[in-house]
Formats: structure tokens, C-alpha cells, sequence
């Protein structure tokens, strides 16, 4: 059942994400029925409200990782950026807003990377914010 963009609907896309999201919510059940209430008795009682809030942290930063859209840079055109004929230089430093910042040229995608910009070797794709792009979250 293809969709408009002509892509297939991959159930196995959905496995890392599945498992890891299994995982956090399996673990922290566990420690809720069987740790919780020993540890509830033997220091405070707020030991659970707290650990409470910090898996509704965990989890709102989970969601938000993987549900939010990591920036992935369309490649350039194949007659775009040809100031070169044989290659563009590795680096290129530009003034953004009076700071001077280097540029990465990626070989693949055919432009400069700004800055935190990565190129993905599992989607083969330049992506802005690489520390929310991973298979695990289903970014990728």
C-alpha cells in the first residue's frame, strides 16, 4: 500500500522504537511493583512521587525525540553550487551575525554543512540536530 510520497509502509521500521519504548516502560513497572514500596518503607515515602516525575521527564523527552522532525537538508541539484569544475574546497568560513563559523563541504549531498550539521550514513541524508536522529527513536 504505497502512499503519496511512493514509499512502502515498513512494519520493521517500527521495531528499535517498539523495543526501546517497551524496555523504558517494562523497567520502571518493575521498579514501581518490586523495589518501590521496599524503598518507600526504608527511607521516605516520596521516593515514589519522585521517581515518578522523573520517568514522566524521561518519557515526555522520549516522545519529544521521536515524534519531532530531526532536520533532515535536501541534497542539492546537480547544476546547483558549480563554482568548481573538480571539487569545492573542504572548508568554507562564513559571518553569522559577526561570528566567523566554518563550514564542512559534504561530498555527498553537494553543499556546506552549517554548524551541528551531520551526514547520516545509515539514511545517507545531512541532518541539522544529529543528537535527535537515531534508528532507536525512529528518525532515521
Amino acid at each position: 500500500m504505497p502512499n503519496s510520497a511512493g514509499k512502502r509502509f515498513k512494519p520493521t521500521k517500527y521495531i528499535p522504537v517498539s523495543t526501546a519504548a517497551t524496555l523504558l516502560v517494562g523497567s520502571t513497572t518493575l521498579f514501581f511493583v518490586f523495589t518501590c514500596p521496599w524503598l518507600t518503607d526504608a527511607i521516605s515515602p516520596a521516593l515514589p512521587l519522585y521517581n515518578g516525575i522523573v520517568f514522566l521527564f524521561v518519557l515526555a523527552n522520549f516522545s519529544m525525540a521521536t515524534f519531532m522532525d530531526p532536520g533532515v537538508f535536501p541534497r542539492a541539484d546537480e547544476d546547483e553550487d558549480k563554482d568548481d569544475d573538480f571539487r569545492a574546497p573542504l572548508y568554507k568560513n562564513v559571518d553569522i551575525k559577526g561570528i566567523q563559523v566554518r563550514m564542512k563541504w559534504c561530498a555527498t549531498c553537494q553543499f556546506y554543512r552549517p554548524p551541528r550539521c551531520s551526514h547520516c550514513s545509515v539514511c545517507d541524508n545531512c541532518v541539522e540536530d544529529f543528537d535527535h536522529h537515531c534508528p532507536w527513536v525512529n528518525n532515521c
